[in-house]
């Protein structure tokens, strides 16, 4: 790896751990800068903006959650659809780190931009993957459908889901009911079920016990930050956007 790489890296890494200590929100570029030890001009030579670096974060997680399911041995293609969307949405106990970290976005632009820098990584690793297994299932007679655009669709109903559940993981955290979670689950399933004609009850997808562990655990990570930022000095709360 090329000094420059390292440099890029090593910001990355940094930035990652202060988001999961102190939110993004709370963190700013000089957080980083100082737990670094480097210039801002080295910084900004390799990134814009917090955003990016956040935006980056997120893509090389997309990455190493599809290597996580390269490694992973599975009997059937089918479990090997099952592994790879389980892997691809975050809602597992891997993903609970991160979900603290992009949870307070939700609704606002940032967070917009950062769902879409997600789903677009999402899509680049385990897209091909998920057509190819589509198509194997095809051929073996387990899944019946006719339409060579159905795999697109149904990466389609993949990212509504996604972004669904990140919906209702915010309004957990402001009140709201697990049963919202379970319904998206539920009926994404029956979607994906319905669309390749695939045995009843075959398709897992995401585990609803385990999605909910996952975003209590991060509601309870998200509150403790709060709580921490709340008993320090109000200039140290100030945030470089």
């Amino acid at each position: 790896m090329h000094k420059g790489d390292m440099k890029k890296q090593a910001i990355l890494d940094t930035a990652e751990k202060l988001f999961f200590e102190k939110g993004y929100r709370d963190t700013s570029v000089q957080d980083v800068l100082d737990r670094l030890h480097c210039s801002k001009g080295s910084f900004y030579h390799h990134y814009e903006s917090k955003l990016q670096v956040l935006m980056e974060i997120c893509r090389q997680k997309a990455k190493k959650s599809f290597e996580a399911y390269q490694e992973t041995e599975y009997k059937t293609e089918l479990d090997k659809l099952n592994g790879l969307i389980y892997q691809a949405m975050p809602f597992n106990k891997e993903g609970e780190d991160m979900l603290a970290v992009l949870l307070p976005l939700e609704g606002l632009s940032d967070g917009q931009m950062v769902l879409q820098s997600v789903i677009d990584a999402q899509k680049e690793y385990f897209y091909p993957e998920m057509e190819a297994l589509l198509a194997a299932l095809r051929a073996q007679n387990v899944m019946h459908y006719y339409q060579e655009s159905l795999p697109a669709l149904l990466w389609d109903t993949y990212t509504a889901c996604y972004g669904k559940l990140m919906q209702e993981a915010a309004a957990l955290k402001n009140g709201g009911t697990t049963q919202n979670v379970i319904q998206i689950i539920e009926a994404a399933r029956f979607m994906w079920e319905r669309l390749t004609d695939a045995p009843f009850g075959s398709l897992e997808l995401i585990r609803a016990d385990e999605a909910l562990q996952c975003i209590n655990h991060a509601i309870l990570r998200i509150r403790r930050m709060e709580s921490e930022q709340n008993v320090q000095p109000a200039e140290e709360q100030e945030t470089e956007e």
